[in-house]
């Protein structure tokens, strides 16, 4: 494409003149238009907007500084190059004159060709480097402004000179109340930071991060110096990082919950294996007592501690996640009705307890005792927290359309957004610090003088069990919201459950009795010997299968743990159904069913018997297994 010829507009009120600045102009290969007046003049450079106007300060109409003047300050065409000359008005208050008014350059006429066309060259020569100038500005300025984090750039004191759009912004500031201002004063220094003056004389790069109320930045200070290695002050990159630290807090609590909850399953089965043994023992104990009413009262203590003791393994585990359920449908309004009369009768007579239920909830599936348990921890400790004082503990459920982004607030391990019955419970009591927030679900942590149990830590893994979702919202004097998600699910009827309490019926054959506490060997022993069973041992998966192999044609049904040294449950089980395909095998474990079957992957297991167990469980699952009872479901 062949580029454009310049166009200059001649203006002179000599028609000779006129043609002779043109003829000249024209022949360096520039195009040319022509105005005798200085009204024609500035109407031709409005419509044609000429590269530059040639313009004899003498006219008939306006002077030619006016007409300079008026092309100057006119918005369209304020950019057009004004080359001044005059054969008359030569002296230098004519030359600055001109100049003052705007005028690029001046000449004097009459004036060599060779150097009219060099001055005029030399003007659109600079004009274009100035044109590319401002376009390079103008694309800076538009790169600059499209960085999403903050930049500025700074003077040798740490303050702001300029900054690009997202600056003022990320602040909260107008966009011109940035500039002029101190870096340390738009975002104040944290403890123990350097002030930016320090920074930016140490000539090192350093990241920073600093709060502004609730939100968080990362600072990047980069120092510049000239060619001549003087410190010429600095960059400043900001970007808010308060979602990210929320992400990453959320983070290392859910590895923190997850670490403690490996440790709570893993305590919760060692204590189930010992509780095996106390449970089972005791039972025994009553079973074979006559008379002796002040040792049945002693072990009936002991049968109390062990059911309290019970209790607090299937909280553990229930904090770990790893807690038995029973699922079925639970209406979540029905349940909060039912359980307030008891509620009322547990916080503080002056607390006033109000229930916002609605009704025709979907119904969740859930653990309806894990759900009861979960309800009134939340609502005692609202009843709790008013300390004494009149005040109204509010309880609300409700459905709710939750989308994953909005669940980034709760504490969850299932973000999928969708249909949600929702549990809030509100207080108007003292409320909490965010120091105390961070701590709340912490096993065994408790704002009282003597906290007890596993406090909201057994509530969380209640909520996690359950694939719900948590979140507090507290301040100091404020009170206390919690509000936890169900997943919402279809309406079913609820089967009843009945209880098995039975004795061993005398039966025959042998079992093998497979565990490495010798503790639980020796109560399941005493238990079925009663009974008149053969009973066989085995401390460890190596010798199960060498007891197994021996007497295998007499076995009847084997009882075997699943967490052993030397060989585990799991291990043995194959070996145990090929040996002799169709014996019973029923596993026992501390770890809820569920989970044991999930890692086992044996359909032919005949059963499952939960740890810890009593004289009257182990009684119900051999009986079934074996044949002597009809089979009945054992909570």
């Amino acid at each position: 494409m062949t580029p454009r010829r310049q166009r200059i507009l001649v203006v002179d009120d000599n028609e000779a003149g006129r043609y002779a600045t043109g003829r000249v102009l024209r022949q360096a290969g520039f195009e040319t238009a022509e105005a005798g007046t200085g009204g024609d003049a500035l109407k031709r450079a409005a419509q044609d907007r000429p590269d530059m106007v040639v313009l004899d300060v003498r006219l008939p109409d306006i002077s030619g500084v006016e007409v300079c003047r008026r092309i100057k300050t006119s918005p369209e065409i304020s950019s057009t190059l004004v080359l001044q000359m005059s054969a008359s008005a030569i002296d230098d208050g004519s030359r600055v004159a001109s100049l003052e008014c705007g005028a690029d350059g001046y000449i004097a006429s009459p004036v060599e060709p060779a150097v009219l066309v060099a001055t005029v060259r030399s003007l659109l020569r600079i004009r274009t480097a100035e044109q590319a100038l401002q376009e390079a500005a103008l694309e800076w300025q538009a790169t600059f402004d499209a960085i999403r984090d903050g930049v500025a750039l700074l003077d040798i004191h740490g303050v702001v000179q300029r900054s690009n759009a997202a600056l003022p912004a990320l602040l909260g500031v107008e966009p011109g109340g940035i500039p002029g201002r101190s870096l340390d004063e738009l975002i104040p220094l944290a403890a123990g930071d350097p002030p930016l003056v320090e920074i930016l004389e140490s000539r090192h790069r350093i990241n920073a991060e600093r709060a502004l109320g609730e939100r968080s930045f990362s600072i990047t200070i980069h120092p510049m110096a000239d060619s001549a290695d003087k410190l010429r002050g600095g960059v400043a990159i900001v970007t808010d990082i308060t979602e990210r630290k929320r992400l990453d807090q959320q983070l290392q609590h859910s590895q923190k919950l997850e670490s403690i909850g490996l440790l709570a399953g893993g305590v919760a089965h060692d204590f189930n294996n010992l509780l095996v043994g106390i449970l089972g023992n005791a039972s025994l104990a009553l079973e074979s007592l006559e008379d002796a009413e002040t040792t049945r009262r002693l072990l009936q203590d002991v049968m109390r501690a062990s059911e309290r003791a019970a209790e607090l393994t299937r909280q553990m585990l229930a904090y770990a996640g790893k807690g038995r359920l029973t699922v079925g449908p639970v209406d979540l309004s029905t349940l909060i009705r039912d359980l307030a009369p008891l509620i009322q009768a547990s916080i503080p007579r002056n607390v006033r307890l109000t229930l916002n239920l609605e009704r025709d909830l979907p119904a969740i599936q859930a653990d309806k005792t894990q759900i009861e348990q979960l309800a009134m921890n939340l609502i005692i400790n609202a009843g709790e927290a008013t300390q004494g004082n009149a005040a109204p503990v509010t309880v609300t459920t409700a459905i709710r359309n939750v989308g994953a982004e909005e669940l980034g607030a709760y504490l969850t391990e299932h973000k999928v957004g969708g249909s949600y019955v929702a549990l809030e419970v509100r207080d108007t009591g003292s409320g909490m610090d965010q120091e105390t927030l961070k701590r709340i679900f912490d096993p065994f942590f408790s704002t009282k003088f003597l906290g007890r149990g596993l406090g909201l830590s057994a509530a969380l893994g209640i909520v996690r069990g359950h694939k719900g979702a948590i979140k507090v919202t507290s301040a100091p004097a404020q009170g206390t919201v919690f509000e936890v998600l169900f997943p919402a699910g279809a309406d079913a009827q609820v089967r009843s459950r009945p209880r098995v309490e039975a004795a061993l019926a005398p039966g025959r054959g042998a079992i093998l009795v497979v565990d490495d506490e010798q503790i639980v060997r020796n109560m399941v022993e005493q238990a079925l010997a009663r009974a008149g069973y053969e009973v066989l041992l085995a401390g460890n998966g190596a010798e199960a299968l060498s007891v197994f192999s021996r007497n295998a044609s007499r076995i009847s049904l084997v009882l075997l743990d699943l967490v052993m040294p030397v060989m585990s449950g799991e291990e043995v089980l194959p070996h145990l159904l090929t040996m002799k395909p169709g014996v019973p095998v029923v596993v026992s474990s501390g770890h809820r069913e569920e989970e044991c079957r999930a890692r086992l992957k044996e359909p032919r297991l005949a059963g499952f018997l939960q740890k810890p167990y009593t004289a009257a469980s182990l009684a119900a699952k051999v009986q079934v297994l074996l044949g002597v009872t009809p089979a009945v479901e054992v909570q």
